[in-house]
């Protein structure tokens, strides 16, 4: 075995871990930047309250809508008797499906 790959693996090893230093340094002052722009923006918001806007009256009289009543809902029709909702087993009745599944053998 020779030692030439080895020296070759070590050096590939310190540049990537010089580049990963140099990206880690990079990281750490836009960390640093962004803190110190953001710090200054929340005191500079801090120590100038803004005051509300002063409004002006308006000319024109405020008119004000009435409050119209619902009208009265139509009287809904006594119960009829019938099922709001009722399966459908291919077009056949509940009565035909059953009798289908007692041909069946079903339980």
């Amino acid at each position: 075995m020779s030692t030439v790959p080895h020296i070759q693996d070590e050096g590939l090893d310190r540049d990537a871990d010089r580049q990963a230093d140099a990206m880690k340094a990079q990281l750490r002052k836009d960390v640093a930047s962004w803190s110190q722009t953001r710090n200054e923006t929340s005191q500079h918001h801090m120590a100038e309250p803004s005051a509300p806007p002063a409004r002006q009256p308006s000319l024109q009289p405020v008119v004000r809508r009435k409050k119209s009543k619902p009208a009265a809902a139509a009287a809904k029709p006594a119960h009829s008797g019938t099922k709001p909702f009722s399966m459908s087993y291919d077009g056949g009745t509940t009565a035909e499906y059953i009798q289908y599944m007692v041909d069946r053998g079903a339980r």
